[in-house]
């Protein structure tokens, strides 16, 4: 049994990837994605990961908080691709892909996709992701720091393992060898095919909520930019890249 702690989670990753890996491990922090973005802005290097059991100040996406548990895994890693402001939307794809095989990896459950960002088990959120970016003169990016929040308490708390200190450094171990195998060759998009089999809107009808509107229809698909296609009630059909969207039951 390995115990929750930056060793204890490197002893569990690949040789390879551990050798790769620089972690610091807090019990708790305001943000690690705010902790991790002064690191990276300072110079660090790629690969730096930072974990923390608890957050208080912890951030969702279009600036909103997010409940940070006491039973939690909270975790941010940097890396240093060069790409545009439009290929964003691949890593958070590719994130979400990497956590759903490591969350199944690590108990024994289905894990499936939200999009653009969250992760339902047993039909509850257990995870959110927050990819941020900084970008240079030439647009392109400097440095993305990668953060996932998962609530191991509801419902992991129902899952059949035995220590709450196992699961998290058995799922941040998985989570990192899933999520640097796909970076490795994230120009080719070879996780998009699996986060459109994971999609749980897929066939659904969904509410696309904006701050000026909510339109109704049903999500057909997810395209090759990662944007959700709706056909709305009114028979028109958008390719939609940002807002929020809720399942509707019929």
């Amino acid at each position: 049994m390995s115990s929750f702690s930056a060793q204890g989670i490197l002893d569990i990753c690949p040789k390879e990837l551990a050798g790769r890996l620089d972690i610091t491990l807090f019990d708790e922090l305001d943000s690690t994605n705010t902790y991790l973005k002064k690191l990276a802005r300072a110079g660090a290097e790629e690969g730096r990961v930072i974990i923390a059991r608890r957050q208080s100040a912890g951030r969702g996406r279009l600036g909103r908080s997010f409940y940070s548990a006491a039973e939690g895994l909270y975790i941010s890693v940097l890396i240093r691709p060069h790409m545009k402001a439009e290929g964003m939307v691949f890593v958070t794809a590719m994130t979400a892909v990497a956590m759903a095989r490591a969350i199944e990896r690590t108990v024994d459950a289905d894990a499936v996709i939200k999009w653009v960002n969250d992760i339902f088990v047993r039909g509850k959120k257990v995870c959110g992701i927050l990819c941020e970016s900084a970008f240079g003169a030439d647009a392109l990016s400097e440095y993305v720091v990668i953060g996932a929040g998962v609530n191991i308490t509801e419902p992991f708390g129902g899952f059949p393992h035995g220590n709450s200190q196992e699961l998290r450094s058995s799922l941040a171990a998985a989570f990192l060898e899933e999520l640097f195998g796909e970076y490795a060759h994230i120009d080719s998009r070879s996780f998009l095919d699996e986060y459109r089999r994971r999609s749980m809107v897929t066939g659904k009808s969904v509410s696309v909520i904006s701050p000026s509107l909510t339109r109704h229809g049903k999500a057909i698909a997810i395209d090759d930019d990662c944007r959700l296609v709706v056909r709305f009630d009114d028979g028109t059909t958008e390719h939609v890249s940002t807002g929020e969207i809720s399942v509707r039951v019929d």
